[in-house]
């Protein structure tokens, strides 16, 4: 029996399972060396919060959805391989780019620890690597699509089975929310604060690492997952063309509230002005994910109008199985 029939989960599937176990293990095993050893110096000392939800929910989230829906768990083990390595690597950049860096002892009272955090970053990364090989081979690729179609058959019979390229859909809008209030936070520190890049990223690091910083990305996060969910839905509802378009006119809709209005929540908090009011900017993070809900079905509606104005009812809304 061939190691892509659909009752056999291949080797690349089962190996790539395993690396998002042991990714967890690993961080756990990270978080409580530091009770053990001397105390190590941040980035490496985690917060409970910024630990277990990147470290160790997410990717066990990741290997269940492999099983409860294969298409979902391939595009989020991809995305999150490569997220991973990019955060490990700027985890370990930043200290190395501040302006003005510690003087490290001699000899440094935290050897042991400096040597494990590289060593977690490094095994980080490797992981993550091979956990990408792994999904793009072509044995994984083939399998989810067998697992997709069987499941469509099952669940939705009347429903054209989507593309593996289609599921990826929801990937863009959950990206752009990781990502966007980052960007902008680290945008007003260099524009409106001069702070030095280094400085910056180290300063965004330490906040998100105490939780603050986490807790903002996942409130901000509300449109955005809706948006991804609404997007994942109707795979297989609607035509490909109509679906991105319905994205990307959601996407612009959030972006178009939450960017200006996070950029003024920000520039209150760090420019010079005297008097300025800074439970401005708390103000403003709680209730612009909110009203980015309107924005957002603001857009879908319109990116669904100009599919349907220029193609001019060529892609049905709904495409019905024959």
């Amino acid at each position: 029996m061939s190691s892509t029939d659909g009752n056999v989960v291949p080797s690349s599937i089962r190996l790539a399972l395993i690396i998002l176990i042991v990714k967890a293990l690993l961080a756990i095993v990270a978080e409580f060396a530091v009770r053990v050893f001397p105390a190590a110096p941040l980035p490496f000392a985690w917060g409970v919060l910024t630990f277990t939800i990147p470290s160790v929910v997410i990717p066990l989230l990741i290997a269940n959805a492999f099983v409860r829906a294969p298409g979902a768990g391939y595009w989020a083990a991809a995305v999150y391989a490569v997220l991973s390595i990019v955060l490990h690597v700027v985890v370990w950049l930043t200290p190395r780019l501040l302006q003005n860096p510690d003087i490290i002892p001699n000899p440094d009272p935290f050897a042991v620890a400096r040597f494990m955090e590289n060593m977690v970053r490094l095994s980080g990364i490797a992981l993550s690597a091979l956990l990408l090989v792994n999904i793009v081979r072509p044995s994984a690729r083939e399998w989810i699509g067998q697992q997709e179609r069987a499941m469509s058959a099952r669940y939705y019979p009347a429903r054209r089975v989507p593309t593996l390229a289609e599921r990826s859909v929801w990937i863009v809008p959950v990206t752009a929310g990781i990502l966007t209030p980052t960007l902008v936070w680290l945008a007003v520190q260099r524009i409106v604060g001069n702070i030095g890049f280094g400085d910056a990223m180290m300063d965004i690091l330490l906040e998100h690492l105490k939780g603050r910083g986490l807790l903002l990305d996942l409130f901000s996060m509300i449109p955005f997952a809706v948006l991804g969910g609404v997007g994942y839905y109707n795979t297989g509802r609607m035509s490909p063309i109509t679906l991105w378009a319905v994205t990307l006119g959601g996407l612009a809709g959030i972006f178009a509230l939450m960017i200006p209005l996070y950029y003024m929540g920000w520039e209150t908090i760090y420019n010079e002005v005297v008097g300025d009011e800074k439970t401005t900017g708390a103000l403003i993070f709680f209730f612009t994910p909110l009203y980015c809900l309107a924005t957002l079905l603001g857009g879908m509606v319109l990116g669904w109008a100009a599919t349907r104005l220029f193609r001019k009812g060529v892609d049905d809304l709904i495409q019905d199985h024959t």
